[in-house]
């Protein structure tokens, strides 16, 4: 996909194959693409528990940054080999291998490639895009489901085993894969350090940032 800075969607394709390879064609055009969201959060009973603002980044391949500005600021930055999950307001910054804490959960999906990482999913086809479904029993997300708008993706909605739905609309998206985004994290002066590199722990939340 051209460089290219606007809201216009991915070109139209014929879609064809199956609801997999239909959805990794299309991500594999989100290289570059950034867009800012509104975010809340409802309970099982529907029942808005959170609300919030930030932005997003995907860059290809398994680089992300996913931000919340308002009303606390938070940010969740992957370079692909490294995960962090920075919140400033605690003054505290948790490290993960991205393999570990990314893989595991159906995010991963649209800022990756790897055949590794799409067999660890189920994906469906609905009438606006897609439902992703880990295959592990005991995930912490169990459905990812994405939306297009003449392939232009429109809303994330992420579903906790808890039955906890955080969705994210999205808005003034654009594509420009010639930015140059860093998506390293530079650790503040201060900060505590929760390094888990080397436990293997999975990174889920059930609350504020969920992915």
């Amino acid at each position: 996909m051209p460089a290219m800075a606007s809201v216009e969607s991915p070109e139209p394709a014929v879609e064809t194959g199956s609801a997999e390879q239909q959805l990794r064609e299309l991500l594999k055009e989100y290289d570059g693409f950034s867009a800012n969201f509104v975010q809340t959060v409802t309970d099982s009973e529907n029942t808005q528990l959170h609300s919030a603002q930030g932005t997003l980044e995907f860059k290809q391949p398994g680089m992300f940054k996913w931000q919340i500005d308002e009303p606390e600021p938070e940010l969740l930055l992957s370079n692909g080999n490294t995960l962090w999950w920075y919140n400033p307001f605690v003054e505290q910054v948790s490290i993960f291998d991205a393999a570990d804490a990314v893989a595991t959960t159906p995010f991963a999906l649209l800022v990756s490639q790897q055949d590794s990482v799409w067999q660890r999913f189920t994906i469906e086809k609905t009438a606006n895009g897609y439902n992703i479904r880990p295959k592990e029993q005991n995930a912490q997300v169990v459905l990812l489901n994405v939306e297009f708008e003449t392939r232009l993706l429109q809303t994330i909605r992420v579903t906790s085993r808890s039955q906890r739905l955080s969705e994210y609309r999205l808005k003034e998206q654009s594509f420009d894969s010639s930015k140059t985004t860093s998506f390293d994290f530079e650790i503040p002066a201060g900060t505590d350090i929760d390094d888990q590199r080397h436990s293997a722990q999975h990174l889920t939340t059930d609350g504020k940032v969920q992915f």
